[in-house]
């Protein structure tokens, strides 16, 4: 009996470590592609309200960053409500000169195949850490829609994201990071890990409203077309 107690107290020596071991990793969360753990989540943004219609919504940060050739990083925001995107930035760091390119893409769903609504292609001499832009651009981002801003560069690139599971948007919700593609990105990938990374990017957007038919603006403008 006693080498019975002796046998079966060594086997749960041994098993209930690596048991251990395999709830950790289980409870590991994604972040910028990386399994990790994730000890301080700085999931906060901002919401400025221009006085000509348009809102900037600024999330991520530069708590954290990283340096890879050839990748393409972005969120993935839930839309809420009818918007146009005008412009989209974010906060890289090169000084040479690149292609870079800047995607849209949708989904009925957070999770599943995104499809390509937007790319758009230019060379840019870096001048270190700084806002870079898409530019003007004006790409209709409907209610109940999934949609993921990303930017891709084809030479080396430091980057920079803060970390958290969801975060408010003036529209909506960033839902999560995508940062597993290559330089440049096929039509249509899949997304589907939760990836905890917020991007440090800048969103312009105008809300889409209906037309007010009770104005005379309205009116004249309906019967003069």
């Amino acid at each position: 009996m006693n080498k019975q107690l002796f046998s079966l107290g060594f086997f749960l020596f041994l098993i209930l470590p690596a048991a251990g071991l395999l709830n950790n990793m289980q409870a590991m969360d994604v972040v910028d592609g990386f399994p990790t753990v994730i000890d301080n989540c700085d999931p906060a943004g901002s919401i400025i309200h221009g006085s000509d219609g348009r809102t900037v919504d600024i999330v991520g940060g530069t708590s954290f960053s990283g340096s890879s050739t050839g990748r393409a990083k972005g969120n993935a925001y839930r839309v809420d409500m009818d918007i146009t995107l005008t412009e989209a930035e974010f906060w890289l760091d090169f000084s040479d000169s690149q292609i870079l390119t800047y995607y849209v893409f949708v989904c009925p769903s957070e999770f599943g195949t995104y499809s390509e609504v937007y790319r758009n292609s230019e060379i840019v001499v870096g001048t270190g850490a700084g806002w870079y832009s898409s530019g003007t651009v004006s790409i209709d981002l409907n209610t109940d829609n999934y949609y993921i801003n990303i930017v891709s560069w084809d030479g080396n690139m430091t980057y920079y994201y803060n970390t958290g599971d969801s975060l408010s948007t003036s529209f909506g919700a960033y839902v999560h990071g995508y940062a597993s593609g290559y330089d440049p990105l096929p039509a249509s990938f899949e997304s589907t890990n939760n990836d905890q990374a917020i991007y440090c990017q800048r969103l312009n957007t105008i809300e889409n409203t209906a037309l007010d038919m009770t104005t005379w603006g309205a009116i004249k403008a309906v019967h003069t077309d």
